[in-house]
């Protein structure tokens, strides 16, 4: 029986306890935040399993710890890390301990904005041409828990957040992709370059064989990032042409490689913007790697829903219209959702932000589309800096007071969307909770 101590005991936390007393590991779980009698009974009461509180960490013998399995909400510079780091106890993901035993290859997605719709979309396209697919990792299910599944997975196709990434030892990719980079998790990471380079850290133990797909939409990074890939390159790019790789052109997409071009229609493709395109672009081009055929893709693509709490229309409602996008936590990605839109708009924006410059709201938000701006949560001060002086700007503490106002202002003709650019952890406990918050306010029910 090996010692693993757990850090963070949120839904990967629990997942990798479990996994690892189910193999008869003892495990030491630790949360800043979690109360004992939160966790699940059948960890919580297991005999290998002991929660840990603060003061227990001072009498705890350290030498006894094989390994720290860090979940992705816990930052870098926590002390109980850094006291692991001192008694050189390996700190390591559990994305990096589930492909110690994975029997299947993996898809890895990551990137600021878009990763969940294209990862489930991936999954979507494998699993409707017949290939027997795991989906999850940041989104959804947690990787470690697809090796307890008592199905035969053909693929995995995972999520994989910069904070996962910052833990990767030997975990390996055999398609990996970076969908777009843009300011992000800034209280986590100390610039762009490092955030950068933990996202880069999705190609690191690639080989010859394996396939990186990269993202000619934005040149900014895409040459630096080239340099670093061991694998073969498969360009996409929404804008232009190239003559290889796939990019977009009016309602389709074309492929070109060696001579020879296909066209794959997307005329059955649902999802509203110009991000989500780029987002099927990407997708279309991991899975055509993966050898689905193009009749396939374009035959899934009608039966693609999309996600909830990602620009989801929840109601119509006296002629207003209501869209859910409380997934968004960047302005990148709010700035995505009022371009997939028609005016006139009340934006519903606010929580915990990840940053302090939302200049890019400034630059993309207009007095010709927004109707008004409605700020909620911790952060609403901060971010009313950056809101164009032209538009009308409201602030309120929570998102109930806030959609008091909503109800003033929306007249038939008008679209409320909750995009927050922020995270919920202010007021809430996920994006999820947020939004189905404001799907009860929608209807009235608080």
């Amino acid at each position: 029986m090996k010692n693993f101590l757990v850090v963070g005991m949120g839904k990967t936390g629990e997942s990798t306890a479990r996994f690892l007393l189910d193999r008869g590991e003892k495990v030491l779980g630790y949360d800043d935040h979690k109360k004992q009698s939160d966790l699940p009974p059948h960890i919580l009461n297991h005999p290998a399993f002991s929660p840990l509180r603060s003061i227990d960490l001072y009498k705890l013998n350290w030498s006894k710890i094989q390994e720290c399995i860090v979940s992705p909400g816990v930052p870098s510079v926590h002390p109980i890390l850094a006291k692991c780091e001192q008694e050189r106890i390996p700190i390591v993901s559990e994305v990096e301990l589930a492909c110690r035993m994975l029997n299947f290859p993996l898809i890895g997605i990551t990137g600021s904005n878009g990763k969940s719709t294209t990862v489930a979309l991936i999954g979507h396209i494998l699993n409707q041409a017949g290939l027997s697919t795991f989906i999850g990792g940041n989104f959804g299910t947690p990787l470690i828990d697809s090796i307890s599944f008592r199905s035969t997975f053909q693929w995995g196709v995972v999520e994989l957040s910069s904070f996962q990434l910052e833990r990767v030892v030997k975990a390996r990719f055999q398609i990996a992709g970076i969908l777009n980079l843009a300011l992000n998790h800034l209280d986590r990471h100390n610039s762009f370059r490092d955030y950068f380079l933990q996202k880069r850290n999705i190609f690191i133990n690639q080989k010859k064989d394996d396939l990186a797909v990269v993202n000619f939409s934005h040149p900014s990074w895409h040459t630096q990032l080239c340099s670093m890939i061991r694998g073969s390159i498969i360009p996409v790019t929404y804008f232009g042409q190239l003559q290889e790789g796939f990019y977009w052109e009016n309602l389709k997409i074309v492929e070109r490689f060696e001579g020879k071009k296909r066209i794959i229609h997307c005329h059955h493709w649902q999802l509203p913007g110009e991000h989500n395109r780029e987002n099927l672009l990407f997708a279309t081009a991991v899975c055509r790697a993966v050898g689905v055929r193009v009749d396939q893709i374009e035959e899934s693509l009608s039966s693609f829903q999309g996600l909830h709490h990602r620009i989801q229309k929840i109601a119509e409602i006296n002629g207003i219209l209501f869209y859910d996008d409380s997934k968004s936590t960047t302005p990148a990605s709010t700035c995505a959702a009022v371009n997939s839109l028609n005016g006139p708009i009340i934006l519903l924006l606010g929580g915990r932000s990840k940053i302090k410059d939302f200049s890019e709201l400034n630059r993309n938000l207009s007095s010709d589309k927004i109707k008004a701006v409605i700020l909620f949560g911790e952060d609403r001060e901060l971010i009313y800096n950056f809101i164009p002086k032209s538009i009308p700007t409201y602030l309120f503490p929570t998102l109930d007071e806030a959609f008091e106002k909503v109800r003033s202002l929306s007249v038939s003709g008008d679209s409320v969307l909750l995009s927050p650019a922020c995270t919920s952890w202010d007021q809430y406990s996920n994006y999820h909770e947020r939004g189905e918050h404001f799907i009860r306010l929608v209807y009235g029910n608080s």
